[in-house]
């Protein structure tokens, strides 16, 4: 795969699907970023943030999928990667639960970390919905 640049092109959406599952090309787009020759720019990616935890409950390895992306000639060989690997069927369960992922319900110590990492809730507080947040982040204005 080529590199990428999250300075000059966002992201996909957190709502954007493979296989039926929301985030996987947002993360498939921030692990190209990592790649020698992109730039993440200000998103993150390490272990307790959101593509690794969509990562995890598809029941795959970050770095195994990191490789995987890294290797990939194209799109396609990622999805067919993926799809030796993880069952579609579940993706209405996992993006269900995406859906109603609230701040409110995680650990203080979880809420302090979203906070820090995405300063957009500050600017708009009524944000609650964790889907909701990163969409935000993407649209914020940072200057």
């Amino acid at each position: 795969m080529t590199p990428l640049d999250l300075t000059v092109h966002k992201p996909r959406s957190v709502r954007a699907t493979i296989l039926g599952f929301y985030f996987l090309p947002r993360t498939v787009d921030k692990l190209r970023a990592e790649l020698p020759g992109g730039n993440i720019g200000p998103y993150l990616n390490h272990d307790t943030g959101f593509s690794a935890f969509v990562v995890r409950r598809l029941g795959l390895d970050m770095n195994e999928f990191r490789e995987a992306v890294a290797k990939a000639p194209d799109e396609d060989a990622i999805v067919e990667w993926l799809a030796a690997r993880v069952d579609a069927s579940t993706a209405p369960a996992l993006n269900a639960k995406l859906e109603t992922f609230v701040v409110e319900r995680m650990s203080a110590e979880d809420q302090v970390l979203v906070r820090e990492r995405h300063p957009v809730m500050a600017a708009k507080p009524e944000l609650s919905k964790i889907l909701d947040i990163l969409e935000a982040d993407d649209e914020f204005d940072w200057s």
